[in-house]
């Protein structure tokens, strides 16, 4: 048999005015995948991850995580969007890491980490700094955790905050290029936490331009263009012979550079 789908995104679109910026987008994710989700700015890219996250509301379709729709749900047939509340508890099993860090300045990395799980899943204190504790090991900042933000580099902190991601114990992370905001550098460091993320068998769906990178991590890509997913295929397939011509131009110019 063969494994159901963690992700399901059917038929979405997200229209500005009359402008779709993501348009009529499926897509299926299985338990481990790490899609790597590449193509020009303006692609609709980002976009895309702030739906299924649920930080922008989709004009169009619909999105099941691990077969619950993340919208609401249908009674009686008729659909019935999900309150703030609920809308909210069911986003805690997706986490997000930004282009932005977005960390409290006033607070310590570990404070950082433990602030969702005590706030948010309600774990006693001293629970919540013990997971904060682990997940800053995880990602290397051991000899960190007491520092703020400030004292960081943009690399650290952009750890610290996939440290903040994995605490909440998401069934799926969404990374929205999580290393343009970083000198290059910093690049390396971020990718390869990222890197150790998917050996764990971690489900992802990455925003990036580190073409190299999601031909080595990646199990697939997805090259977008004008709001649709033009090209879904393994990475070694796509980098080596792309179907499509926008696809083909794209990783020309890609090279050129």
């Amino acid at each position: 048999m063969s494994t159901p789908p963690l992700l399901s995104i059917r038929g979405l679109s997200k229209i500005y005015g009359e402008v779709p910026v993501v348009d009529r987008v499926n897509l299926e994710v299985t338990p481990g995948e790490i899609v790597m989700v590449i193509g020009p700015s303006g692609a609709g890219k980002s976009t895309l991850l702030r739906c299924v996250n649920r930080i922008e509301t989709p004009s169009e379709g619909e999105i099941l995580l691990e077969g619950v729709n993340m919208a609401g749900e249908t009674r009686n047939g008729k659909f019935v969007a999900d309150p703030p509340t609920v809308t909210a508890r069911k986003r805690r099993r997706v986490g997000m890491v930004f282009q932005r860090f977005n960390l409290f300045a006033h607070l310590t990395a570990l404070d950082n980490v433990a602030i969702g799980p005590r706030r948010v899943l309600g774990m006693k204190a001293v629970d919540a700094r013990a997971l904060a504790m682990e997940q800053l090991a995880r990602v290397r900042l051991s000899d960190h955790m007491m520092k703020r933000p400030a004292q960081l580099s943009g690399g650290q902190q952009q750890r610290v905050a996939i440290a903040r991601a994995m605490a909440m114990r998401p069934v799926l992370i969404l990374f929205d290029e999580p290393t343009s905001a970083l000198d290059p550098e910093l690049v390396g460091e971020v990718l390869e936490v990222i890197r150790t993320l998917a050996e764990d068998g971690m489900t992802m769906l990455v925003v990036t331009h580190e073409m190299q990178f999601a031909r080595e991590v990646g199990t697939r890509v997805l090259f977008m263009d004008s709001g649709r997913v033009l090209e879904d295929a393994p990475p070694q397939k796509f980098f080596s012979a792309p179907h499509h011509t926008r696809a083909k131009e794209f990783l020309r110019r890609i090279h050129a550079m």
